[in-house]
Protein backbone atom coordinates (compact mmCIF):
# COMPACT_ATOMS: atom_id res chain seq x y z
CA UNK A 1 0.00 0.00 0.00
CA UNK A 2 2.76 2.58 0.72
CA UNK A 3 4.35 1.93 -2.43
CA UNK A 4 1.26 2.20 -4.18
CA UNK A 5 0.74 5.41 -2.45
CA UNK A 6 4.45 6.93 -3.59
CA UNK A 7 3.62 6.27 -6.94
CA UNK A 8 0.41 7.83 -7.48
CA UNK A 9 1.51 11.15 -5.14
CA UNK A 10 4.25 10.59 -7.80
CA UNK A 11 2.04 11.34 -10.57
CA UNK A 12 -0.10 13.81 -9.31
CA UNK A 13 3.11 15.72 -8.75
CA UNK A 14 3.85 15.29 -12.21
CA UNK A 15 0.74 15.83 -13.22
CA UNK A 16 0.47 19.19 -10.86
CA UNK A 17 3.78 20.34 -12.62
CA UNK A 18 2.48 19.68 -15.97
CA UNK A 19 -0.61 21.16 -16.06
CA UNK A 20 -0.09 23.84 -13.70
CA UNK A 21 3.39 25.25 -13.05
CA UNK A 22 5.37 24.74 -16.08
CA UNK A 23 2.52 26.51 -18.40
CA UNK A 24 2.03 29.23 -15.10
CA UNK A 25 5.77 29.92 -14.94
CA UNK A 26 6.25 30.69 -18.63
CA UNK A 27 2.67 32.66 -18.00
CA UNK A 28 4.60 34.97 -15.52
CA UNK A 29 7.71 35.65 -17.12
CA UNK A 30 5.39 37.13 -19.94
CA UNK A 31 3.14 38.99 -17.06
CA UNK A 32 6.70 40.23 -15.84
CA UNK A 33 8.15 41.19 -19.39
CA UNK A 34 4.93 43.12 -20.17
CA UNK A 35 5.34 44.72 -16.79
CA UNK A 36 8.25 45.94 -17.66
CA UNK A 37 8.03 47.00 -21.22
CA UNK A 38 4.81 48.82 -21.44
CA UNK A 39 3.13 50.23 -24.27
CA UNK A 40 5.29 52.72 -24.61
CA UNK A 41 8.26 50.94 -26.34
CA UNK A 42 6.78 47.55 -26.66
CA UNK A 43 9.53 45.62 -28.35
CA UNK A 44 12.93 47.90 -26.52
CA UNK A 45 14.89 45.59 -24.82
CA UNK A 46 16.72 48.39 -22.44
CA UNK A 47 13.92 48.12 -19.39
CA UNK A 48 14.53 44.44 -19.45
CA UNK A 49 18.17 44.81 -19.58
CA UNK A 50 18.02 47.69 -16.75
CA UNK A 51 15.82 45.61 -14.07
CA UNK A 52 18.70 42.27 -14.23
CA UNK A 53 21.35 44.80 -13.77
CA UNK A 54 19.72 46.22 -10.95
CA UNK A 55 19.36 42.86 -9.78
CA UNK A 56 22.99 42.07 -10.41
CA UNK A 57 24.18 45.16 -8.79
CA UNK A 58 22.52 44.23 -5.23
CA UNK A 59 24.95 43.23 -2.08
CA UNK A 60 25.07 39.23 -2.71
CA UNK A 61 23.05 38.74 0.77
CA UNK A 62 20.72 41.04 -0.44
CA UNK A 63 20.89 39.59 -4.26
CA UNK A 64 20.12 35.50 -2.32
CA UNK A 65 17.24 37.03 -0.44
CA UNK A 66 15.51 38.83 -3.27
CA UNK A 67 16.11 35.79 -5.40
CA UNK A 68 14.70 33.34 -3.09
CA UNK A 69 11.89 35.13 -2.39
CA UNK A 70 11.03 36.01 -6.13
CA UNK A 71 11.37 32.11 -7.06
CA UNK A 72 8.86 31.19 -4.06
CA UNK A 73 6.41 34.06 -5.43
CA UNK A 74 7.26 32.65 -9.01
CA UNK A 75 6.10 29.41 -8.15
CA UNK A 76 2.85 30.46 -6.16
CA UNK A 77 2.04 32.39 -8.73
CA UNK A 78 2.33 29.82 -11.65
CA UNK A 79 0.10 27.80 -10.17
CA UNK A 80 -2.69 30.54 -9.24
CA UNK A 81 -2.17 31.34 -12.65
CA UNK A 82 -2.74 27.78 -13.88
CA UNK A 83 -5.59 26.91 -11.72
CA UNK A 84 -7.19 30.20 -13.23
CA UNK A 85 -6.69 28.92 -16.75
CA UNK A 86 -8.29 25.36 -15.60
CA UNK A 87 -11.15 27.20 -14.57
CA UNK A 88 -11.50 29.74 -17.60
CA UNK A 89 -10.85 25.79 -19.46
CA UNK A 90 -13.85 24.15 -17.46
CA UNK A 91 -16.20 27.41 -18.42
CA UNK A 92 -15.37 27.11 -22.04
CA UNK A 93 -15.48 23.53 -21.87
CA UNK A 94 -19.27 24.34 -21.06
CA UNK A 95 -19.87 27.02 -23.30
CA UNK A 96 -18.64 25.16 -26.14
CA UNK A 97 -21.11 22.22 -25.78
CA UNK A 98 -24.26 25.01 -24.50
CA UNK A 99 -27.48 24.59 -26.20
CA UNK A 100 -27.99 28.46 -26.91
CA UNK A 101 -31.22 29.20 -25.01
CA UNK A 102 -30.03 32.35 -23.71
CA UNK A 103 -28.44 35.24 -24.46
CA UNK A 104 -25.62 35.83 -25.75
CA UNK A 105 -25.08 32.27 -27.28
CA UNK A 106 -28.55 32.67 -28.73
CA UNK A 107 -27.48 35.49 -30.77
CA UNK A 108 -24.53 33.58 -31.83
CA UNK A 109 -26.91 30.74 -32.86
CA UNK A 110 -29.65 33.47 -34.82
CA UNK A 111 -26.52 34.39 -36.42
CA UNK A 112 -25.37 31.26 -37.52
CA UNK A 113 -28.84 30.45 -39.34
CA UNK A 114 -29.12 34.23 -41.01
CA UNK A 115 -25.32 33.12 -42.01
CA UNK A 116 -26.69 29.94 -43.51
CA UNK A 117 -30.18 31.03 -44.75
CA UNK A 118 -28.00 33.76 -46.66
CA UNK A 119 -25.27 31.21 -48.28
CA UNK A 120 -28.16 29.42 -49.50
CA UNK A 121 -29.84 31.96 -51.22
CA UNK A 122 -26.40 33.37 -52.64
CA UNK A 123 -25.69 29.73 -53.86
CA UNK A 124 -29.72 29.48 -55.68
CA UNK A 125 -29.13 33.25 -57.09
CA UNK A 126 -25.46 32.56 -58.37
CA UNK A 127 -26.52 29.25 -59.95
CA UNK A 128 -29.60 30.73 -61.87
CA UNK A 129 -27.25 33.70 -62.97
CA UNK A 130 -24.88 30.89 -64.07
CA UNK A 131 -27.92 28.87 -66.43
CA UNK A 132 -29.23 32.62 -68.12
CA UNK A 133 -29.12 31.65 -71.78
CA UNK A 134 -28.67 34.93 -72.47
CA UNK A 135 -24.99 35.31 -70.77
CA UNK A 136 -22.20 34.28 -73.13
CA UNK A 137 -18.01 33.99 -73.57
CA UNK A 138 -16.85 36.26 -70.54
CA UNK A 139 -20.12 37.00 -68.77
CA UNK A 140 -21.01 33.12 -68.45
CA UNK A 141 -17.41 31.98 -66.96
CA UNK A 142 -17.77 35.09 -64.79
CA UNK A 143 -20.91 34.08 -63.93
CA UNK A 144 -19.86 30.19 -63.83
CA UNK A 145 -16.90 31.01 -61.47
CA UNK A 146 -18.99 32.35 -58.75
CA UNK A 147 -21.38 29.82 -58.93
CA UNK A 148 -19.17 27.49 -57.86
CA UNK A 149 -17.48 29.12 -55.25
CA UNK A 150 -21.43 30.06 -54.06
CA UNK A 151 -21.73 26.27 -54.02
CA UNK A 152 -18.87 25.50 -52.08
CA UNK A 153 -19.55 27.75 -49.85
CA UNK A 154 -22.41 26.39 -49.27
CA UNK A 155 -21.17 22.64 -48.72
CA UNK A 156 -18.58 23.59 -46.69
CA UNK A 157 -21.10 24.73 -44.18
CA UNK A 158 -23.83 22.61 -42.40
CA UNK A 159 -25.96 20.67 -44.22
CA UNK A 160 -29.36 21.20 -41.91
CA UNK A 161 -30.31 24.69 -40.71
CA UNK A 162 -28.05 25.29 -37.08
CA UNK A 163 -29.40 24.13 -33.85
CA UNK A 164 -26.68 25.17 -31.69
CA UNK A 165 -24.32 28.38 -31.26
CA UNK A 166 -21.64 26.17 -32.02
CA UNK A 167 -19.97 23.64 -34.33
CA UNK A 168 -18.78 21.54 -30.93
CA UNK A 169 -22.28 21.71 -29.62
CA UNK A 170 -24.09 21.00 -32.79
CA UNK A 171 -21.86 17.45 -32.96
CA UNK A 172 -22.58 16.41 -29.34
CA UNK A 173 -26.36 17.27 -30.54
CA UNK A 174 -26.68 15.28 -33.53
CA UNK A 175 -25.07 12.39 -31.47
CA UNK A 176 -28.05 13.27 -29.09
CA UNK A 177 -30.90 12.96 -31.49
CA UNK A 178 -29.37 9.67 -33.55
CA UNK A 179 -29.69 7.95 -30.32
CA UNK A 180 -33.10 9.59 -29.87
CA UNK A 181 -34.09 8.64 -33.65
CA UNK A 182 -32.82 4.89 -34.20
CA UNK A 183 -33.15 3.69 -30.32
CA UNK A 184 -35.18 5.90 -29.10
CA UNK A 185 -32.87 6.36 -26.38
CA UNK A 186 -32.01 9.37 -23.99
CA UNK A 187 -28.56 9.38 -24.21
CA UNK A 188 -28.15 12.06 -21.31
CA UNK A 189 -30.21 9.59 -19.20
CA UNK A 190 -28.40 6.08 -20.57
CA UNK A 191 -24.57 7.46 -20.88
CA UNK A 192 -23.58 6.54 -17.30
CA UNK A 193 -24.92 3.20 -17.19
CA UNK A 194 -23.55 2.42 -21.08
CA UNK A 195 -20.47 3.49 -20.15
CA UNK A 196 -19.82 0.64 -17.06
CA UNK A 197 -20.74 -2.05 -20.12
CA UNK A 198 -17.89 -0.75 -22.22
CA UNK A 199 -14.90 -2.71 -22.50
CA UNK A 200 -11.51 -1.14 -21.40
CA UNK A 201 -10.39 -0.46 -24.79
CA UNK A 202 -13.81 1.73 -25.84
CA UNK A 203 -13.12 2.85 -22.44
CA UNK A 204 -9.46 4.27 -23.15
CA UNK A 205 -10.52 5.72 -26.30
CA UNK A 206 -12.88 7.60 -25.25
CA UNK A 207 -11.34 8.90 -22.07
CA UNK A 208 -8.64 10.12 -24.11
CA UNK A 209 -10.73 11.85 -26.49
CA UNK A 210 -12.56 13.14 -23.57
CA UNK A 211 -9.69 14.79 -22.04
CA UNK A 212 -8.46 15.99 -25.72
CA UNK A 213 -11.19 18.24 -25.47
CA UNK A 214 -10.55 19.32 -21.97
CA UNK A 215 -7.07 20.07 -23.05
CA UNK A 216 -8.25 22.48 -25.69
CA UNK A 217 -10.27 24.19 -23.53
CA UNK A 218 -7.03 24.86 -20.86
CA UNK A 219 -5.14 25.91 -23.92
CA UNK A 220 -8.10 28.59 -24.53
CA UNK A 221 -7.87 29.53 -21.23
CA UNK A 222 -4.03 30.10 -21.55
CA UNK A 223 -5.28 32.29 -24.49
CA UNK A 224 -7.33 34.26 -22.70
CA UNK A 225 -4.94 34.51 -19.86
CA UNK A 226 -2.25 35.98 -22.03
CA UNK A 227 -4.97 38.28 -23.96
CA UNK A 228 -5.33 39.75 -20.45
CA UNK A 229 -1.67 41.24 -20.74
CA UNK A 230 -2.85 43.34 -23.28
CA UNK A 231 -3.58 45.73 -20.77
CA UNK A 232 -0.10 46.20 -19.94
CA UNK A 233 1.89 45.10 -22.95
CA UNK A 234 -0.49 45.16 -26.45
CA UNK A 235 2.14 42.19 -28.36
CA UNK A 236 0.14 40.16 -25.74
CA UNK A 237 -2.94 39.93 -27.92
CA UNK A 238 -1.28 37.91 -30.40
CA UNK A 239 0.07 35.07 -28.96
CA UNK A 240 -3.06 35.05 -26.46
CA UNK A 241 -5.10 34.96 -30.03
CA UNK A 242 -3.36 32.38 -31.19
CA UNK A 243 -3.79 29.88 -28.83
CA UNK A 244 -7.40 30.22 -28.66
CA UNK A 245 -7.58 29.75 -32.45
CA UNK A 246 -5.60 26.76 -32.47
CA UNK A 247 -7.82 25.51 -29.28
CA UNK A 248 -10.72 25.73 -31.16
CA UNK A 249 -9.72 23.40 -34.02
CA UNK A 250 -8.30 21.15 -31.62
CA UNK A 251 -11.51 21.27 -29.91
CA UNK A 252 -13.53 20.76 -32.97
CA UNK A 253 -12.25 18.33 -33.71
CA UNK A 254 -11.41 15.84 -30.47
CA UNK A 255 -15.46 16.98 -30.21
CA UNK A 256 -16.04 15.31 -33.38
CA UNK A 257 -14.09 11.65 -32.64
CA UNK A 258 -15.19 11.88 -28.84
CA UNK A 259 -19.14 12.17 -30.37
CA UNK A 260 -18.04 9.14 -32.77
CA UNK A 261 -17.01 7.03 -30.67
CA UNK A 262 -20.03 7.69 -28.13
CA UNK A 263 -21.92 6.58 -31.45
CA UNK A 264 -19.90 3.56 -31.47
CA UNK A 265 -20.36 2.49 -28.04
CA UNK A 266 -24.15 3.06 -28.52
CA UNK A 267 -24.32 1.39 -31.82
CA UNK A 268 -22.05 -1.88 -30.38
CA UNK A 269 -22.90 -1.84 -26.31
CA UNK A 270 -26.85 -1.24 -26.22
CA UNK A 271 -28.06 -4.84 -26.66
CA UNK A 272 -25.54 -5.86 -23.40
CA UNK A 273 -26.80 -2.95 -21.39
CA UNK A 274 -30.23 -4.13 -22.06
CA UNK A 275 -29.11 -7.58 -20.99
CA UNK A 276 -27.66 -5.91 -17.40
CA UNK A 277 -31.08 -4.41 -17.13
CA UNK A 278 -33.21 -7.34 -17.55
CA UNK A 279 -34.79 -6.04 -20.73
CA UNK A 280 -35.46 -8.68 -23.42
CA UNK A 281 -33.03 -7.53 -25.93
CA UNK A 282 -34.11 -10.36 -28.78
CA UNK A 283 -37.63 -9.82 -28.65
CA UNK A 284 -37.99 -6.05 -29.05
CA UNK A 285 -37.48 -3.65 -32.51
CA UNK A 286 -34.49 -1.35 -31.84
CA UNK A 287 -36.37 1.73 -31.37
CA UNK A 288 -38.40 -0.44 -28.72
CA UNK A 289 -35.29 -1.65 -26.71
CA UNK A 290 -34.13 2.05 -26.37
CA UNK A 291 -36.98 3.19 -25.12
CA UNK A 292 -37.34 0.53 -22.70
CA UNK A 293 -34.04 1.18 -21.48
CA UNK A 294 -34.76 4.84 -21.12
CA UNK A 295 -37.90 4.59 -19.21
CA UNK A 296 -36.26 1.53 -17.04
CA UNK A 297 -33.99 3.97 -16.06
CA UNK A 298 -35.87 7.26 -15.31
CA UNK A 299 -39.44 5.74 -13.91
CA UNK A 300 -39.41 4.64 -10.37
CA UNK A 301 -38.88 0.26 -10.73
CA UNK A 302 -41.71 -1.91 -10.31
CA UNK A 303 -41.38 -3.34 -6.87
CA UNK A 304 -42.80 -6.68 -6.22
CA UNK A 305 -46.20 -6.97 -3.83
CA UNK A 306 -45.27 -8.19 -0.44
CA UNK A 307 -47.78 -10.75 -1.36
CA UNK A 308 -45.26 -12.29 -4.12
CA UNK A 309 -41.99 -12.10 -2.13
CA UNK A 310 -43.43 -13.84 1.21
CA UNK A 311 -45.68 -16.48 2.73
CA UNK A 312 -49.75 -15.70 2.76
CA UNK A 313 -48.88 -15.42 6.92
CA UNK A 314 -46.46 -12.85 6.78
CA UNK A 315 -48.12 -10.94 3.62
CA UNK A 316 -51.13 -10.44 5.89
CA UNK A 317 -49.14 -9.69 9.15
CA UNK A 318 -47.24 -7.13 6.91
CA UNK A 319 -50.44 -5.51 5.01
CA UNK A 320 -52.58 -5.32 8.25
CA UNK A 321 -49.93 -5.16 11.31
Amino acid sequence: MSEFLAQLGKSVAERWLALLVMPGLLWVAAAATAYRLGHAHPFDPRPLADWFDSVAAMPTADRTTWLAMAAIAGVLASAGAGLAAGGLGSVLENLWAAPGARPPLAWILRARQRRWTTVRESARRRITEANDPSLTGAALARAQAAARRAQRRRLAGPQQLPQRPTRTAERFHASATRARTVYGLDLNVVWPRLWSVLPEVLRTDVAAAREAYASAARLAGWGLMYAVLVVMWWPAVLPGSAMVAVAAVRARTAAHVLADLIDTATDLHLVDLADRLGIPAATLPIPDLGHSITQRLVRPHTVPTSAQRTPSGASAAIDDP
